[in-house]
């Protein structure tokens, strides 16, 4: 009988859905767990950018340029404590199945350093009207 699931004890399960189910609890920590290591480099690449940017002007900066630097500032900051947090909570929340919404919403939130990294030095380079 194909599409039938068996038990260890021979007993049938039932008929199996044609196509893929629903991805593994565990696939989006995994993921974001797994990417995140990758954007480090590229991160502090950015951070060193940011500072080389903003290292000429010292205590006399111009607003369109603390803006920025205030950006990757507290994305910096944030990348300690918010992505080692959220990433604990994505995993923590593979307990329960009904708690998908709640995991991507932790996983996405491991990203929000970086990202506000990656725009604070984007500001930095554009131009001024």
């Amino acid at each position: 009988m194909a599409g039938a699931r068996l038990l260890p004890g021979g007993r049938r399960l039932g008929t199996v859905l044609a196509g893929p189910g629903p991805a593994p609890r565990w696939a989006v920590p995994a993921f974001a767990t797994a990417l995140l290591p990758h954007l480090v480099p590229v991160v502090t690449g950015l951070i060193w950018l940011a500072l080389l940017a903003g290292a000429d002007c010292g205590n006399r900066c111009e607003p369109a340029v603390r803006g920025p630097l205030n950006v990757v500032s507290l994305g910096y900051s944030l990348s300690f404590t918010l992505t080692p947090a959220a990433l604990a909570l994505c995993w923590l929340l593979v307990i329960r199945r009904s708690w998908s919404t709640a995991r991507w919403i932790a996983a996405g939130l491991a990203f929000v350093p970086p990202a506000m990294i990656t725009l604070g030095v984007m500001l930095l380079f554009v131009p001024l009207p």
